[in-house]
């Protein structure tokens, strides 16, 4: 029984081995059939992911495509796939956002990687978009190469992405279908191993009393094999995880190492440390989680000087106010860095202010990092701010760590290139100073050369041994010195001597002033120069005396014309003693005869008529000579006025016709006006100057000619005789001073030689002209032009008479609100002559300056213009700046305004006198309107309004009943 008992337990173990390994089987078989339905979800969703991430690719072209399109033919059609790219890019980025959960790795690739690469492509598509509608193509085509650049670089995402995709498709799927086939070869060697253990089990129950032992062997050797299969099926399971944790690691190191090689790329290219700082330093918080950031360097003074101050060269995160650009001195962490040269962490609690909006932040974690030079020398460092936590983990310290280092080479290179391009500016600075310098001294020099040279007085330099160092243009021209540069002076000048005799005494003096017997020199001496005579002087100074450089300085000046001016002075000191000697001597001998002897009254009234003609004699002669001094002064005034120039010429000649023999003709076409603006005694002086000479030097002619003819606004006065005419060879000297003709015919006639000289002063003057043409034994004619003056028209305008230019264009710019036509009279004689001509309504409104160009003022004018038979009642603006007369009183119809006084003021005056009698408004000087206003109501006069302006007061009263 017991035995029995035995072997139906031992029948029962083994059918519960036998169930065992089937469960054992069948649950292996489920877990692999889920394994490959988890492996075909995978593949099942590897069709999407890949789909969508070429759709990104291909929609980003589509964009690109579509703006250089819209570029190229400016049709908004070619923007159709850049809108629809779009929007279906944020499609895809949704779609590939919802795999992240079941795909890390891809995540980090796709957060990391591909969204911040397709950001920066939008927003360059925009910006792209943006330059082309606003015309900007040229800028826009210079961005082309940074787009092709980003695009490249998305490329590579793409790639890294598809490659992800593949590589955990491909491992999912042969990890699940290994594990599958694992788990079915245990499932069959399960039912194998259950089969024999039912073989076994039925020999076993045959056998059950002879073989216990085996059977319970055989139990336990079932049993190690169940322990050993869940064993292998853990092993795999955590050798998958192990896969998995290493993939994980491999990504975030391939991620590690594209953040490096992304920030290297942001680390070069840039000209100046401001912008390396602020496009590095962005990147750098980004890619380590940090807040804040700020670059201190240390700038030390001179070599030896203890001057050491540290600047705050960026600093970006931190509040306004909060960091001080400059200090003299640091502390803490900060010394530290400097003198320790290592990082280091310093916590610290934050301040109000960076407690942010919510108030959450408490504690800031800061790293204070040392910027190295190539000598591991401190330069600076870079301090990198925390509100959230510091860098505790191993691997963001070796990111940190490999991204700092980056930072700290570069900024190194960059302090380095920055101080170069100084030096360079440095350096051209003072390239451009040594290159205006340079200009300077050359330009000194050739300015000192050029004032040597254009000098009147030739110039020679030679050492105190007599060496010529230098020899100017004039120098040259008398003596030919250039070609002799570097010879002895001594030998130059007694070879001169030997061709010109007169100079030899100045080579004895010249070789004695060089042997130093002779203290200085000043020697003039005289030479013929081809057939002219040649008057100079010579003389030397001592140049740097006592020093190396001590010469001598030669200065050769021409006074031949000197000789020339002293000979004519003496020639005019003789004529003009000749010509006052004479009328004095005849004035002396008949004012003697009269006191001495009893005359008849006929004796006695001719001599007294030449005493007077002799006296008029020496005034006109003493008078040419005033004259033309004032005028050769610059003192000479004219008073312009309107002039009709044959009705003056008839006046003259008829004058001359009562004193001369001689006829004068004058030629004018009849009826034909000619008037010019002269001063009326000055071009009187000039007719009767030249109707003189050309009475004079026609003796043997009984009339002269005088010529008027008007052409394209210019007078033309030409005075011909018919006398002894001029030598060619005077033609240069005839309006010269003191020039006279000389020869034999011309010596009995009197004259000083100043007429001509101030006839032309005259002309000059009236900025005229004055030309001549003569024929020896025929006679001269002298030319006059001058201006052609047209009187002006009055009729329905307003005229304002003022000499200043400027403010008559004010007045009439001002004058232009009332619509009404003005001119501009600048002399009193030009508006009497204006006046007596107007025939019709004649003008509207005088503006009347008292000091004006003529000899007449504007009182004259205006008392002409009361006595007018129609225009007397024409209104005038008196506008001077004269007090007025005691004597003087307004009018109706005459207002006086006192310069200076505003535009405003003159329109509204003027406009008041022209209305006359349809308004009854009055305007009063700047005062107290009030009281204005009483005094006047206080008189009988009723008040209607009154209206203050700048420096007036315009009263508006009511008609008076007798009107």
């Amino acid at each position: 029984m017991k035995s029995f008992t035995k072997s139906r337990i031992s029948m029962l173990y083994v059918v519960l081995i036998v169930i065992l390994l089937a469960l054992v089987s069948v649950s292996s078989f489920i877990a692999s059939r889920n394994m490959e339905n988890e492996s075909d979800a995978i593949v099942g969703d590897v069709l999407p992911l890949l789909t969508t991430t070429n759709s990104l690719l291909t929609n980003l072209i589509n964009q690109e495509t579509g703006i250089r399109g819209f570029e190229i033919s400016g049709n908004e059609q070619f923007l159709e796939p850049y809108n629809s790219g779009k929007s279906q890019i944020a499609q895809d980025l949704e779609t590939m956002s919802s795999f992240d959960a079941k795909y890390p790795t891809l995540q980090i690739i796709l957060d990391t990687q591909a969204k911040p690469a397709i950001t920066n492509l939008q927003r360059y598509y925009d910006s792209q978009l943006e330059l082309i509608r606003a015309g900007k193509l040229d800028e826009a085509n210079a961005r082309i190469g940074t787009g092709k650049t980003m695009m490249d670089r998305y490329r590579v995402i793409h790639a890294s992405m598809e490659k992800t995709i593949n590589q955990l498709t491909t491992n999912a799927y042969d990890a699940t279908h290994k594990a599958g086939r694992t788990s079915r070869i245990i499932t069959l060697v399960g039912g194998l191993i259950a089969l024999m253990a039912g073989g076994m089990s039925i020999v076993v129950f045959y056998r059950a009393f002879q073989a216990e032992l085996e059977l319970r062997k055989s139990e336990e050797t079932y049993r190690y094999m169940a322990e050993s299969l869940e064993i292998q099926n853990e092993e795999i399971i955590a050798q998958q995880e192990e896969q998995q944790a290493t993939l994980a690691k491999l990504s975030e190191r391939e991620r590690e190492l594209e953040l490096l090689s992304s920030y290297q790329e942001k680390l070069t290219g840039y000209v100046k440390l401001s912008e390396f700082l602020k496009n590095t330093l962005p990147a750098l918080l980004n890619s380590l989680s940090q807040d804040a950031a700020l670059v201190v360097l240390e700038h030390r003074g001179k070599p030896g000087s203890e001057d050491v101050h540290y600047e705050v060269v960026h600093a970006m995160g931190y509040p306004k106010g909060q960091v001080q650009p400059v200090v003299q001195e640091l502390y803490g962490p900060a010394k530290r860095v400097f003198e320790e040269g290592v990082p280091l962490v310093h916590t610290r609690e934050v301040t109000e202010r960076e407690q942010g909006v919510h108030r959450g932040m408490a504690r800031a974690v800061e790293q204070y990092i040392p910027l190295m030079d190539d000598t591991q020398t401190v330069i600076g460092f870079l301090l990198l701010t925390s509100y959230q936590s510091s860098f505790s983990q191993e691997d963001n310290q070796r990111l940190a760590k490999g991204l700092v280092r980056q930072f700290g080479l570069a900024f190194y290179a960059q302090v380095m290139n920055d101080q170069k391009l100084q030096q360079a500016v440095d350096l051209a600075e003072l390239n451009e100073q040594l290159i205006l310098e340079k200009q300077l001294l050359e330009g000194q020099r050739d300015l000192i050369q050029n004032i040597l040279e254009s000098a009147h007085e030739g110039m020679m330099m030679c050492d105190a041994q007599g060496t010529i160092l230098f020899s100017n243009q004039r120098m040259n021209m008398y003596f030919g010195l250039h070609e002799r540069i570097g010879e002895n002076l001594v030998a130059c000048a007694h070879e001169i001597g030997v061709e010109v005799t007169s100079f030899y005494g100045v080579a004895a003096s010249i070789e004695a002033l060089i042997d130093r017997s002779l203290p200085h020199l000043t020697q003039r001496f005289s030479f013929m120069q081809g057939e002219h005579m040649q008057h100079a002087e010579l003389y030397a100074t001592l140049v740097s005396e006592g020093t190396e450089q001590q010469g001598y300085l030669f200065v050769f000046r021409d006074r031949t014309e000197e000789e020339r001016i002293d000979e004519i002075k003496n020639e005019f000191i003789s004529i003009v003693s000749h010509e006052l000697r004479t009328p004095l001597a005849s004035v002396l001998g008949f004012i003697e005869i009269l006191l001495h002897r009893e005359l008849p009254k006929d004796k006695q009234k001719k001599y007294m008529e030449t005493i007077y003609s002799e006296a008029q004699r020496l005034s006109n002669l003493i008078n040419d000579f005033l004259d033309l001094q004032r005028m050769e002064s610059g003192r000479q005034s004219y008073h312009f006025a309107p002039v009709h120039l044959p009705d003056m010429l008839r006046d003259i000649a008829e004058q001359w016709q009562d004193k001369q023999r001689h006829r004068v003709n004058i030629h004018h076409e009849t009826g034909k006006e000619l008037w010019v603006r002269a001063d009326v005694d000055r071009i009187r002086q000039v007719f009767d100057n030249l109707i003189s000479n050309a009475i004079k030097y026609s003796p043997g002619a009984d009339h002269i000619d005088i010529y008027l003819s008007a052409d394209q606004g210019r007078v033309t006065i030409a005075i011909q005789d018919y006398g002894l005419g001029i030598p060619e060879e005077a033609r240069g000297n005839m309006f010269s001073k003191f020039f006279r003709v000389d020869n034999s015919d011309r010596r009995q006639i009197g004259g000083t030689g100043l007429g001509l000289a101030i006839v032309k002063e005259i002309i000059e003057g009236h900025h005229g002209l004055i030309t001549y043409t003569s024929e020896m034994g025929h006679g001269t004619t002298f030319q006059l032009e001058l201006a052609q003056f047209e009187i002006a028209d009055m009729d329905g305008r307003i005229v304002i008479l003022e000499d200043d230019d400027n403010l008559a264009k004010l007045i009439q710019i001002a004058l232009n609100k009332l619509a009404l036509p003005s001119i501009q009279l600048r002399s009193a004689e030009e508006g009497l002559i204006a006046l007596e001509r107007c025939r019709s309504e004649g003008p509207i409104l005088f503006i009347v300056d008292i000091l004006l160009e003529g000899e007449k003022s504007g009182w004259d004018f205006i008392a002409g213009l009361y006595k007018h038979p129609l225009h007397a009642q024409t209104p005038v603006i008196v506008s001077t700046a004269l007090d007025p007369p005691h004597d003087y009183h307004e009018k109706e119809i005459e207002k006086y305004l006192k310069k200076p006084f505003t535009m405003e003021r003159l329109v509204q005056v003027a406009k008041r006198l022209i209305e006359g009698g349809r308004s009854h408004a009055y305007v009063f000087p700047a005062q107290d309107k009030e009281a204005l206003t009483d005094e006047l109501q206080r008189n009988g006069i009723e008040v209607l309004g009154v209206q203050e302006n700048q420096d007036m007061i315009e009263v508006n009263i009511k008609k008076p009943q007798s009107e």
